[in-house]
């Protein structure tokens, strides 16, 4: 079985024409030999091959541990299937894991378009939107490894500035440059830590949610949430959760509404 892993420049030139998108299954085998079952992400695969998108999904939701790769197979499974908001979810979740992947973030951005949410889950102030894109550009891991780095490049400049006073200048500088980069990977860990425990973020995997003002059914709705569109969960009351859009309105939705990024 010869499946082929998305190319980044295809891509590129597909969205300049037709903005199509090639969703065929990966297939790493010498990575995932250790990381999944093979048997199941060699049977996944084959279903997917014959188009039996639903069982595909569901043998590669048994692997365990899952990679990126086993996420964005399963968000290719979900899409074929026509379930863009499960889609959405599971290329969100591969993402977590390898934030700069060009097929991920190609499929994610197509799957957006395709339900018309790429908007909806876009903040609206220019700042947010930078300051989203910094923290997602990088895992949690990778966030730690600088914030590592920077500390220890501060410690070494003040040092240096102490004990070497011809240079003081250069060392001050240099010091500067590491706490600044010390303060913004420990604000970035922090956010994608602390923050997905107090305010874990989740997609809408059904087909238009009502949000409403009471964690009750027949309360007023308040809007509504469109498949696909992503969310940050304020308050966890089981059958309800308070959820926020990207332009921070609130409202209560029905828990089997929403699927979260991290899963529980």
């Amino acid at each position: 079985m010869n499946l082929r892993r998305n190319n980044s420049r295809s891509h590129k030139s597909a969205a300049r024409s037709k903005k199509a998108i090639c969703f065929g299954a990966l297939l790493l085998c010498a990575r995932l030999s250790s990381a999944a079952p093979a048997d199941d992400f060699k049977a996944a695969n084959q279903l997917y091959d014959q188009g039996k998108f639903a069982e595909a999904a569901a043998l590669y939701e048994k692997i365990e541990p899952k990679t990126a790769h086993v996420y964005y197979n399963l968000g290719n499974a979900w899409y074929r299937e026509g379930k863009l908001g499960w889609a959405i979810l599971n290329y969100e979740r591969a993402r977590k894991l390898a934030p700069r992947d060009p097929d991920i973030l190609a499929n994610l951005r197509f799957a957006e378009q395709r339900l018309g949410v790429d908007e909806v889950n876009t903040p609206p102030r220019a700042v947010q939107r930078f300051l989203r894109s910094v923290m997602v550009s990088r895992t949690a891991n990778e966030w730690s490894t600088y914030e590592l780095v920077a500390l220890w490049l501060t410690v070494f400049a003040v040092g240096a500035y102490i004990f070497i006073p011809k240079m003081r200048m250069g060392f001050l500088v240099l010091a500067a440059a590491g706490f600044i980069g010390f303060a913004i990977s420990t604000w970035a860990l922090s956010d994608e830590v602390i923050g997905n425990r107090t305010a874990p973020q989740g997609v809408v995997v059904t087909s238009g949610v009502d949000a409403r003002f009471a964690p009750l059914s027949d309360s007023t709705i308040h809007f509504r949430l469109p498949e696909g569109a992503k969310i940050v969960i304020r308050e966890d009351r089981d059958q309800w959760l308070l959820v926020e859009r990207a332009d921070s309105q609130q409202g209560w939705v029905k828990a089997d509404t929403i699927g979260r990024i991290l899963p529980l």
